[in-house]
């Protein structure tokens, strides 16, 4: 359950859902930014689930008790959970802003279990995750069995073979699906190597 309702703050922020593979529903975001670290969340192994505006945080800003509420909480596969906090880049430039971050963070870590991270676009839209996240995600919407034959070629065969087997297309949506992994940091071309899902470990992170 959401600790406050999203999509709710004035001006011309962009704003909408995301329908998200991983927990079965949709995903609020308040910012292309937001949407862009939906992605990254829904195509990291190694986040078990995530939530957007998780909770409400009560801190010191040294004089008065003020609110805070994260833009997402990961769940991370090798235990932590992450508060996630994104902000435009330039944002990061104000003082007040600073301050202000730097104040939650230390209420963290004297606190808090969870770790806390401030993500910018510069993190988000690093090249090509962003492409290919970009390519992927509308992928994952109709689930498809694996076609005859794919599984004779895995474990750890390069993408060019499994291309020239099965065809882009039919290997971009088993990627999609998370039925095959590789390094989508990487160029979905040439030796990247692809492995079955089920012979590799369920750690990826691109935040």
């Amino acid at each position: 359950m959401l600790s406050r309702r999203v999509i709710t703050r004035s001006g011309r922020h962009f704003r909408g859902r995301y329908p998200s593979r991983k927990l079965g529903r949709m995903v609020a975001f308040e910012s292309l930014i937001e949407r862009d670290v939906i992605l990254l969340l829904e195509f990291s192994r190694g986040v078990q689930s995530y939530q957007e505006q998780p909770e409400r945080i009560v801190y010191s800003d040294g004089q008065t008790m003020r609110e805070y509420y994260p833009d997402f909480e990961a769940k991370l596969a090798s235990g932590p959970r992450v508060h996630i906090e994104v902000k435009p880049s330039a944002k990061l430039d104000s003082p007040k802003i600073t301050k202000k971050l730097q104040q939650i963070a230390a209420h963290y870590a004297q606190h808090r279990e969870e770790h806390f991270r401030v993500i910018t676009e510069l993190d988000a839209r690093k090249e090509p995750l962003r492409s290919n996240l970009k390519t992927l995600s509308p992928l994952r919407a109709k689930p498809a069995a694996s076609p005859h034959g794919l599984s004779m070629y895995l474990p750890g065969k390069p993408w060019h073979a499994l291309e020239a087997s099965v065809g882009r297309d039919v290997l971009l949506k088993q990627i999609a699906l998370g039925n095959l992994v590789c390094d989508l940091a990487s160029p979905l071309q040439g030796d990247l190597m692809v492995f079955n899902a089920q012979e590799v470990a369920h750690d990826s992170l691109y935040l």
